[in-house]
């Protein structure tokens, strides 16, 4: 019985976590920083405070804001946010080395189109 339950319920729970498209993640400044800029943009020789590569800065939240609001994001309109364009174009898709995960430039693009919470502050 055990062997059956098994069988008939596990390829259920595999197939509903892989058809979940719901991204709850908080669309916020802080939680977009934090958890995908900092580990993806910010290191030493890139985008950090100490680098600054074209400008930017990603490794704390107010680097980050001062960065996004220099003209990369445009509020309410992600598809023209440089910030978008150069982590989904094809050729020197950013970062270089590993671009970002569809479901992280999903969670940004939904951040910008709603406004960009927390680039006000």
């Amino acid at each position: 019985m055990y062997r059956l339950v098994l069988a008939v319920v596990g390829p259920i729970i595999g197939l509903a976590a892989c058809t979940q498209t719901e991204n709850d993640r908080p669309a916020t400044l802080e939680y977009i920083t934090e958890a995908i800029l900092q580990p993806s943009c910010a290191q030493h020789v890139c985008h950090s405070s100490f680098r600054m590569e074209k400008g930017y800065a990603f490794d704390t939240v107010e680097a980050a804001r001062r960065s996004l609001n220099s003209g990369i994001v445009i509020k309410g309109d992600s598809e023209s946010s440089i910030l978008v364009i150069a982590l989904t174009r094809t050729v020197k898709r950013m970062p270089y080395d590993s671009p970002l995960p569809s479901k992280d430039i999903e969670l940004i693009k939904r951040w910008i189109d709603g406004g960009g919470e927390g680039l006000d502050q």
